[in-house]
C-alpha cells in the first residue's frame, strides 16, 4: 500500500504511450488515496472512447472521489472539456489527472500555465512489454514526444512492465531495470513499480516502491 500522506495535496499528471496501463495506474492510485482527504480524478482522455477514467464513476465517487469530465458529452470521442478541471487545479484537493496516450498530451497545453503554477509532477508510466517503450532509448523518445506535445517536462517514471494476467516477477524486474536505466538517462525519479496484489512477497527488493495493481474493475484484454 502506498503512504497516502506523501502525495496528499499534490497535483499527477498521469501520462503514457498506448497499451501503457496509464489509466489502470490512475485509477488504482485514485482508489488506494481515496481515504486520504479530498481527492479529484479528472479525465482528460478526449481521443479514445473505449477505456477511460469516468467508466469508473460509479465506483469511485461513492468513495468521495469526484470525477471530472464533461457530462454532457461522456462517451463522445469530442474534445469537449470540463470547467470545473480550471477550479480543482487552483485548489487544495489532492488532484490525478488521466491523460488520454502520448496524442492526447495536446490537451495539456490548455492547462500549461496552471499546472506549472502549481508545480504540477508529470509521471509517465512504462510498460516495457510495448513495443515503443522497450528499451532506454523507446522510453526516452516517448518521453520526448509527449513532452513536445504538452510543453511540460516528464518528472518521473513508473514501471508497470507486464503481461497482464500472465505477468510473473521476472516481468517486474526485467522492466524495473529498463525503467531505471532510463530514468537515470532522463534524471527523473521512478517512485513506483506496479505489480499485481499475488506478485508482492515474491518481490521483496522493490517492497519501498511496490505499487499493487488490481485489473479486476477492467476489461481482461487491457494492460
Amino acid at each position: 500500500m502506498i503512504n497516502g500522506d506523501k502525495l496528499a495535496g499534490r497535483k499527477l499528471v498521469i501520462v503514457g504511450a498506448y497499451g501503457s496501463g496509464k489509466t489502470e495506474f490512475a485509477l488504482n492510485l485514485a482508489l488506494q488515496m481515496a481515504a486520504k482527504g479530498p481527492l479529484v480524478l479528472v479525465d482528460l482522455d478526449i481521443v479514445n472512447p473505449y477505456f477511460r477514467s469516468r467508466d469508473a464513476t460509479e465506483i469511485l465517487e461513492p468513495l468521495g472521489v469526484e470525477v471530472v469530465y464533461n457530462r454532457q458529452f461522456r462517451d463522445a470521442d469530442l474534445p469537449a472539456l470540463s470547467a470545473r478541471t480550471d477550479t480543482v487545479l487552483a485548489g487544495p484537493e489532492t488532484v490525478i489527472i488521466d491523460v488520454g496516450g502520448d496524442d492526447g498530451a495536446r490537451v495539456l497545453g490548455r492547462y500549461r500555465p496552471r499546472l506549472e503554477e502549481q508545480n504540477a509532477e508529470i509521471w509517465m508510466v512504462v510498460n516495457c512489454f510495448r513495443p515503443f517503450t522497450a528499451d532506454p532509448e523507446g522510453i526516452r523518445t516517448t518521453a520526448g514526444r509527449i513532452e513536445s506535445k504538452s510543453g511540460l517536462k516528464i518528472t518521473a517514471l513508473v514501471n508497470n512492465s507486464n503481461l497482464g494476467r500472465e505477468s510473473i516477477p521476472d516481468h517486474v524486474r526485467q522492466g524495473a531495470a529498463i525503467v531505471e536505466e532510463a530514468a537515470r538517462q532522463m534524471g527523473v525519479d521512478v517512485p513506483f513499480h506496479c505489480c499485481r496484489p499475488q506478485l508482492i512477497p515474491d518481490l521483496p527488493e522493490f517492497q519501498d516502491k511496490l505499487f499493487a495493481m488490481e485489473l479486476s474493475l477492467f476489461p481482461a484484454d487491457i494492460t
